[in-house]
């Protein structure tokens, strides 16, 4: 069986594949999040394989994780890498490409969720909507109860953008490399996780459990995530021909991380690995994926590629988006809601995602006139921001 197909000449242009993947885990993400608003079915289903199935959805974030890094790391590494990016010009570049998208979003669908749901408590809306655009939300739990949850994403991307020109230089120096550093990382942040979630989960009610609640959406836990990432990169920048892409060390790495954490699972008085096992299967989930050239060929239709280029724009939209449809679709049958707002929030998502996309669009060009802005400014277009 032959492997993926690679740029020509080794450069960082489409990899077909990562289209297909990024539709994956967004779509993973949308249902995990329309799961979690039908409590009725989650309560029908717990303890069975359909909601651990659901619940575990959530690991697409993982995903979009290590693409991100593995995309932003692939002109560092090869036969004729860049110079690492100068900090401010770097992070000048990548908020420009976030940003536009993200605040027209959030204004917009507060606005709408003000109306939608009454709400009256403008000085709580004012506090969210600073929040968000500020990047504010893995730092505190108010936004976590909001239909706007998941634009802690958002604030962790801006979190690694800013370290990212200081972890290009790390990797590249003489010594660990990204593989060593990913280890490193790996071997500290997962354990300290293991222990800082149990303290927490010990200390209910206690600081401890809202450092323990917050400390998963923030960088450092996330590092291994990105570190494999650029590990990744560069083994596919370095690695030849056709087979397993990422070499013989990220092998053995997800091999042993799953093994582990497959133990963990079934051996009786085996310590949780928690946060340490939806990583390293979500990151060998990715490589494999990767691997498969099925995917290549998923990523090369049009109707894939063009919903991998809308995927930030439907990751902005959809969590108000379903809740939304939760007061038009109350008494109805759970499964029948499920399929409603599947198709309906589904639907809205995609059209929202692509208003961002042409607004925004529209504004950056009027602002550079004569530059074609694509993608909400997104140039390499097999980069999830």
């Amino acid at each position: 069986m032959t492997g993926p197909a690679r740029p020509e000449g080794g450069r960082t242009g489409e990899i077909a594949q990562l289209h297909a993947i990024r539709s994956l885990a967004m779509a993973a993400i949308f249902c995990h999040h329309l799961w979690l608003g039908l409590p009725e079915l989650g309560r029908a289903w717990q303890g069975t394989l359909l909601d651990a199935a659901f619940r575990s959805m959530s690991l697409g974030v993982v995903v979009f994780n290590v693409m991100t890094a593995f995309l932003m790391g692939l002109p560092f590494f090869g036969p004729a890498p860049v110079p690492p990016p100068a900090f401010g010009p770097y992070v000048r570049k990548r908020l420009w490409r976030l940003y536009p998208q993200y605040a027209l979003a959030v204004l917009v669908l507060t606005a709408v969720s003000a109306a939608v749901f009454r709400l009256s408590d403008w000085r709580g809306l004012a506090t969210g909507v600073a929040s968000h655009l500020l990047f504010l939300d893995p730092f505190w739990t108010g936004p976590f109860y909001g239909n706007m949850a998941a634009s802690w994403w958002l604030g962790l991307l801006v979190q690694f953008t800013l370290v990212f020109p200081w972890l290009v230089r790390l990797v590249r120096r003489p010594g660990l490399g990204p593989a060593g550093w990913c280890l490193v990382s790996a071997a500290a942040m997962w354990p300290v996780t293991v222990w800082i979630k149990a303290r927490g989960a010990a200390a209910p009610g206690t600081g401890w459990d809202t450092f323990a609640f917050l400390w998963t959406f923030n960088l450092p836990p996330r590092l291994p995530e990105f570190l494999c990432g650029l590990w990744m990169a560069q083994a596919y920048r370095e690695q030849a021909g056709p087979g397993w892409p990422f070499g013989r060390g990220l092998a053995l790495f997800l091999a042993g991380g799953c093994l582990a954490a497959f133990l963990s699972g079934v051996v009786p008085g085996a310590p949780s690995l928690g946060h340490m096992s939806g990583a390293v299967w979500s990151l060998a989930v990715f490589a494999v994926l990767f691997r498969l050239p099925c995917m290549a060929a998923a990523g090369a239709w049009a109707w894939v590629r063009r919903f991998s280029l809308l995927s930030y724009g439907v990751y902005l939209c959809h969590q108000p988006l379903l809740s939304f449809c939760g007061p038009a679709t109350a008494g109805l049958a759970p499964w029948a809601r499920f399929a409603l707002e599947a198709m309906a929030a589904g639907a809205a998502s995609l059209m929202g995602a692509w208003l961002l996309e042409r607004v925004t669009a529209a504004a950056l060009g009027a602002r550079k006139p004569g530059k074609a802005v694509a993608a909400g400014g997104i140039r390499l277009q097999n980069r999830i921001r």
